[in-house]
This record gives C-alpha cells, sequence and structure tokens, in this order.
C-alpha cells in the first residue's frame, strides 16, 4: 500500500509540473503587439510636424510644447558631450537657431520607428532625416532619436528624447531604417 500511495504522489506531481506543448506561447516577443502602438506613433509623428514649417510659414513655438509633459527632458548627443535642455530652453534654442541663421524652412520627418510598451510607459527609436533651408546654405542631417512617452489624462506624451547624428565613423544601421 505504501508503494502504490508513493506511485501515486509521484504520477500526481509529475502531472501538476506537466505543461502541454501545444499550449500557445502569448507572452513572447514573437507574439506580442504593442497596445496603443497608433496613439504612440501619431504623439511622435505629431512632435516633428510641431517643428517643420515651410517657406512662407513662420513655427508656432508654443505648439511645440503641447506634446511633452512640463519637465520634459531634451538630450542631445550630436558632440562629444550630451546636453541638455528642459522643453522650454528647447523652444528657447530653437527659435533662436531659426532667427539668428535666418532659417525660412526646416523639415523634420521620421525614416523609420518603432514602439515598445508596457502599461502607461513607451519608448519608439525613431531614425529620421532633417532639412533645414536658410540663407546662409542648406543642410541635411539624418539621425536616430529615442522618444521616452508617459499616458496621461489627455493622451501620450513626451517625458524625454535622446538624440544622435551621423557623423564620421557614425552611420544609422540599417536595423534603424526598417532593412
Amino acid at each position: 500500500m505504501k508503494k502504490l500511495m508513493l506511485y501515486a504522489t509521484c504520477i500526481i506531481a509529475l502531472t501538476a509540473c506537466h505543461t502541454k506543448a501545444t499550449q500557445p506561447i502569448t507572452d513572447s516577443a514573437a507574439v506580442y503587439t504593442v497596445p496603443d502602438d497608433k496613439a504612440i506613433t501619431k504623439a511622435v509623428l505629431d512632435a516633428y510636424a510641431s517643428i517643420t514649417f515651410a517657406k512662407g510659414d513662420t513655427p508656432n513655438y508654443e505648439a511645440i510644447k503641447m506634446h511633452f509633459i512640463p519637465k520634459a527632458q531634451l538630450i542631445n548627443y550630436s558632440t562629444d558631450t550630451a546636453e541638455v535642455f528642459t522643453i522650454n530652453q528647447f523652444v528657447y534654442l530653437y527659435r533662436s537657431f531659426v532667427e539668428a541663421d535666418t532659417v525660412y524652412a526646416y523639415s523634420e520627418k521620421e525614416i523609420y520607428g518603432k514602439n515598445e510598451q508596457f502599461g502607461k510607459i513607451a519608448e519608439r527609436i525613431s531614425s529620421y532625416k532633417a532639412v533645414t533651408n536658410s540663407k546662409k546654405k542648406d543642410t541635411t542631417e539624418t539621425g536616430v532619436n529615442s522618444f521616452q512617452l508617459i499616458k496621461t489624462p489627455t493622451g501620450w506624451k513626451i517625458s524625454s528624447i535622446i538624440w544622435d547624428v551621423e557623423k564620421k565613423g557614425l552611420k544609422v544601421p540599417g536595423y534603424y531604417l526598417g532593412k
């Protein structure tokens, strides 16, 4: 009888630990979809659109701020040292750049982007191309932005951006271009 009880206990224990191989996997990168993918993408594309302006127009500097939380950080790593700005400092510097360099058109557009989300936090890696048209000279820049976003009662807002640009020895890899 003791042997029978031991065998029964072992069988029950083994059966309880066994999972069926046919059980669907629902928590893997292969099947994960970003719940708020469209809304996160829209928040980022709207931020790009807010700093873009055509010849004959001027940027709406106050509108830029509405895509960010009030304490957002913007970190430019295009030089050897990270430059950290608040959203107000960024808008001030952007305005100074436009006015001092006599920029008459600016366009920054996403080339490729990918979202990640967990609950009310998200990240979007976004490669971009920026074109500046000014009286001094026209320039083109390609780089990568890392946007961090939070879901607020009024929708997704950017809490920070970190960016770097292509330069000698640093090219945007195909991975960030959707290739």
